[in-house]
């Protein structure tokens, strides 16, 4: 009785009562089945799997007793753990950089396996700081396979726009107004969608409103959607904007005065908006710079260094929306309405050096002046629309208007001789032509999205209406001849052309790595021309043509896209059958040409992922180059009477093979990144141009020929590194050669062929420093280029071409003031002409000023201060050597005043 009472009074006491009921849930878990479970974690902005998160299991009975154990996830972003039955479990993700996440579910109990919806993780900005030691902010690091470039860590100063910050991100480089990432085409996006304008957006977002950029691979629809790659990769550069910036207006005003006549005034609006962006942009100017075109698609500035008269509006509106059902794209319809006019003009010489047989070149010395006048009126309608689920549609419509003018002057001489040159013609030479027309553009495209792939429908149509017309005088001395003669010229030609077109194609995925397409295009052309030509206020019925040209294009393509683990396969066949006809009526010739060509191109691309900071992509493909069937025919052209162009019946397609690697690494010790590309190209049968001279004349006659084919070697090495926390390093390393055979000029009479074998090469060494501490910056870059050429014919020497470039860029910031100085040394030797064979010393100032809470600013800059600027150019091929230089605008000095509304966002 006493033990029964003892233990009563025992089980009174809490925590024996909890050690009891402990003994008995582990007694009852331990027959109990536990059961597994497993899930995925990826990146919440990528949807890229995360290897190595740490995931810690806590399993618990509230008030008795708490077991924690740890797992992390595979390569895959895997993760597994074992849970028992009747538990409280917690399971908590950490990864460096992200945010802690936590998941909470029963153990149930069970045999099945468990799998719980992927677990997203979100980057963390607060984490990422603290790691930074010293303020020192990497330049970019890996999420998965995107690349995150930190706009903190460049130096980019109050005022800047995006435009000064892409340039200086690894990889990224400016070509022709274009991105490029590795030398491949780069497409800028906002947010994650396309951009309103890329060109707009680069010039005119300010620095501080962006968050981050990434640049990645991004996937089509078709893979999203089916999950297999197909292959249809674009180069993305996707800027982040902080959302305080958002559906704001970015406004600027500008206007620039100049120590001559040159003025420049424009205004710039732009809304930033993922659903209602709208732009507007105006400029009135007469300076070095223009605005080439201002549409909702195409954006772009126009350095030609050329006094441009211009006048140019632009105004654009997008509506995008996200429909109820889930798709990847929103869909929205853009409106566009410009007007562009140019007036600039082009003055420039020559001197090219035409190769004969054992004997020294000719040699023709000219100048010419240009004129010109462009009109344009674009109206320009897109849309992208999600039909359903399952359907989109994409329509374009375009309507142009435009007027184009040119009044040029040129004036040419030909000698024989080098030590003692022998003048053997001369020539004066005035012509305007003009055109003006419109144009009309709808293209409209269908896909319907099925299990495992899609189908595809579109349809094109385009007609063009214009009219082109021209007059010339030329006054000709043939001095060996003793004869001079006056040639005046006017022409008509009313054009019209027609073009249409049907594709259907079809997408469908083997399994889970294997895409394939097969699609099928029609196309069919119509052109008329009609050029009435007159001579001497004679019909000209020798060289007035009629030429009526009908097309019919049937392609055939099939593509397909393998990706097993890291591989991917890409192999492709395009079959295209060509049927031409063009009734052609010049002189006597009237006749009616007809070709049926059978055009095969085949190619395979082959890329390794090593892991998300480096691949290794290889292609290879043969294509090609049929020739104009105009060029085919036999006729001759001599509007210009010393460069009679004659036709080739003779004449066929040329190929080309080509093999090319690029291998590219990001490592983020040090901020490294690394790129080596080369390439290989063999051309079979290229179509050359074939020259006869008259020696008596100094006249040349001229028609395409299939010659001797050729081939090139290259590669390309580019590398970047932070030296230190203020200094920045990166080499680019060029190396070509390559071999190319021309027809050397028959002079006279001559009947036989002579090859003339052009072994060329080029290596071309570039460095470049970047310093940036406190108020201090300084860019240091210098570029080594040397050309090396070697000729079969012995009377042509072997020329070794020298350039060297070094350019500085220092700048100092006091307060509100910035003090920049560019000085540059140019350096060129072993060019025929003396005056290209001269170092050039220029000198660059800028001093800038901002006030009114840095939303104003004064620009005062001084451009070649001490006058040395000159532009050559040089081109060596088998046959000939040209050397040529323009004018363009140097030596001045100017103020502008600059304006911006930025919003006030985060800064």
């Amino acid at each position: 009785m006493k033990s029964a009472v003892n233990l009563i009074l025992l089980c009174t006491n809490q925590k024996c009562f909890k050690a009891i009921l402990l003994i008995l849930c582990l007694l009852t878990c331990s027959v109990s089945r536990a059961e597994i479970v497993k899930g995925h974690v990826v990146d919440d902005e990528t949807g890229d799997p995360l290897q190595g998160v740490r995931v810690e299991v806590t399993e618990s009975i509230p008030d008795f007793f708490t077991t924690t154990t740890t797992v992390s996830t595979d390569s895959t972003g895997v993760y597994h753990c074992k849970i028992s039955a009747g538990t409280q479990v917690t399971l908590t993700f950490k990864f460096f950089g992200y945010k802690e996440t936590k998941l909470k579910r029963m153990g149930i109990g069970g045999s099945d396996t468990i799998t719980l919806s992927d677990v997203r993780l979100k980057m963390s900005a607060e984490l990422m700081k603290e790691v930074e030691v010293n303020a020192r902010i990497k330049r970019f690091y890996m999420r998965g396979d995107t690349v995150v470039f930190n706009p903190q860590a460049f130096d980019v100063e109050d005022g800047d726009r995006l435009i000064e910050l892409v340039k200086k991100l690894p990889n990224v480089s400016v070509a022709d107004g274009k991105l490029l990432w590795n030398g491949e085409p780069l497409k800028l996006m906002m947010n994650g969608k396309d951009a309103l304008s890329e060109g707009m957006l680069q010039e005119q977002l300010p620095v501080n409103a962006v968050a981050n950029v990434k640049a990645y691979d991004r996937t089509s629809e078709l893979q999203d959607r089916t999950g297999v790659a197909d292959g249809q990769e674009e180069h993305v550069l996707d800027v982040s904007i902080k959302p305080s910036f958002m559906d704001k207006f970015l406004t600027e005003a500008k206007a620039r005065a100049f120590t001559g006549p040159e003025y420049a005034a424009e205004a710039k609006a732009t809304k930033l908006s993922d659903s209602d962006p709208i732009m507007l942009y105006g400029r009135v100017s007469d300076e070095p710079s223009s605005t080439s075109v201002a549409t909702m698609g195409a954006w772009a500035s126009n350095s030609q260094l050329l006094p441009t008269r211009q006048q140019v509006g632009a105004a654009a509106y997008r509506h995008a929306w996200r429909p109820a059902y889930e798709v990847k794209r929103d869909s929205r319809v853009d409106l566009t309405v410009g007007a562009n006019h140019r007036d600039f003009r082009n003055k420039g010489w020559e001197d090219r050096r035409v190769f004969l047989p054992g004997t020294t070149p000719t040699r023709t010395l000219g100048s010419n002046t240009t004129l010109n006048h462009d009109l344009q009126i674009p109206i320009n309608f897109v849309s992208a629309l999600n039909l359903g689920p399952r359907n989109t549609l994409d329509i374009f419509a375009s309507v142009q208007y435009y007027r184009k003018r040119k009044d040029t002057d040129n004036r040419r001489e030909t000698t024989e001789g080098e030590e003692l040159p022998v003048q053997i013609n001369t020539a004066d030479f005035h012509s305007t032509n003009e055109q003006k027309g419109a144009r009309t553009d709808v293209n409209a495209n269908f896909t319907h999205y099925i299990s495992g792939g899609s189908l595809h429908a579109g349809m094109a149509v385009s007609y063009e209406n214009a009219r082109d017309e021209g007059f010339s005088r030329g006054e000709y001395r043939y001095l060996r001849e003793g004869m001079t003669t006056v040639d005046r010229q006017h022409f008509t030609a009313p054009r019209h052309n027609l073009g249409a077109s049907v594709n259907l194609g079809v997408n469908k995925s083997f399994g889970k790595h294997l895409m394939t397409y097969a699609g099928w295009n029609v196309n069919y052309a119509h052109n008329l021309r009609d050029e009435e030509r007159s001579r001497n206020d004679v019909p000209d019925i020798e060289n007035s043509l009629h030429r009526h040209d009908r097309n019919w294009v049937n392609t055939f393509r099939l593509n397909a896209n393998y990706t097993p683990g890291r591989f991917t396969l890409t192999p492709s066949l395009v079959l295209a059958h060509r049927h031409e006809q063009t009734a052609y009526r010049r002189a006597a010739l009237d006749t009616v040409a007809r070709r049926n060509l059978l055009l095969v191109t085949p190619a395979l691309e082959v890329s390794y992922k090593f892991n998300s900071q480096s691949r290794l992509k290889a292609s290879v493909n043969y294509s090609p180059s049929p020739a104009n069937i105009i060029d085919c025919i036999g006729y001759t052209d001599d509007t210009n009477p010393l460069y009679i162009r004659e036709g080739n019946p003779d004449l066929t397609t040329a190929h080309t093979l080509r093999v090319g690697m690029l291998y590219t690494l990001m490592l983020l010790r040090h901020t490294q990144s690394l790129s080596v590309g080369a390439e290989y190209r063999k051309n079979y049968d290229p179509i050359g141009t074939v020259m006869h001279y008259d020696s008596r004349t100094g006249v040349y006659r001229v028609r395409q020929q299939n010659v001797r084919g050729g081939d090139t070697w290259s590669g390309r090495v580019t590398y970047t590194r932070e030296l230190t926390q203020d200094l920045q390093l990166s080499n680019t390393t060029f190396g070509m050669y390559g071999r190319t055979f021309g027809i050397l000029t028959l002079v006279d009479d001559a009947a036989g062929l002579t090859y003339n074998q052009q072994s060329s090469g080029r290596v071309e060494e570039r460095h470049g420093l970047e310093y940036s501490h406190g108020p201090w910056q300084a860019n240091l870059t210098n570029r080594l280029t040397w050309n090396h050429y070697a000729y079969s014919d012995e009377a042509q020497l072997t020329r070794n071409l020298y350039d060297y470039n070094v350019d500085f860029l220092g700048s100092y910031r006091l307060k509100d003031w910035k003090f920049t100085l560019c000085p540059v040394f140019m350096l060129y030797r072993g060019y025929a002409s003396s005056r290209m064979n001269k170092g050039q010393f220029r000198l660059n100032a800028k001093v800038s000023y901002q006030f009114l809470k840095k939303r104003a600013e004064l620009l005062l800059e001084g451009n070649d201060l001490l006058n040395h600027a000159r532009g050559y150019m040089s081109s060596t091929t088998a046959t000939s050597h040209t050397e040529s230089g323009r004018e363009f605008y140097h030596h001045y000095a100017s103020l502008t005043f600059t304006y911006r509304f930025d919003p006030k966002g985060d800064k």
